[in-house]
């Protein structure tokens, strides 16, 4: 009978191991970031290697930054469209009406 080696038996773990949700992985990288613990610590408690903590925490610092690099003036410019929209589709629901009533009326 064969046994397992520390390293096998941790690649045997890994294939079997389910994908950390969003939120875990979220706090888990904010655990880190707020530093009151080793990330050494932190990563062997959760069973992760600090490889995988610092690919996370750059994907959630890449997705901080891509939050906040959009100008608050877009959003006016959004406002603005979607206003010309609803007007363009109240014109578009006139005319419409219009022409039910023209076909009605024949």
């Amino acid at each position: 009978m064969r046994t397992l080696t520390r390293g096998s038996q941790q690649k045997a773990n890994r294939a079997t191991r389910q994908p950390w949700p969003v939120e875990r992985k979220t706090e888990f990288v904010l655990q880190g970031l707020l530093g009151r613990r080793p990330i050494t610590v932190l990563c062997r408690e959760a069973g992760v290697s600090p490889a995988c903590y610092y690919q996370w925490r750059q994907q959630f610092i890449n997705a901080a930054r891509a939050g906040l690099t959009y100008p608050v003036s877009g959003h006016h410019r959004l406002e603005e469209r979607i206003r010309q929209l609803e007007a363009e589709n109240a014109t578009l629901q006139q005319r419409v009406r219009l022409l039910q009533d023209l076909c009605v009326a024949d």
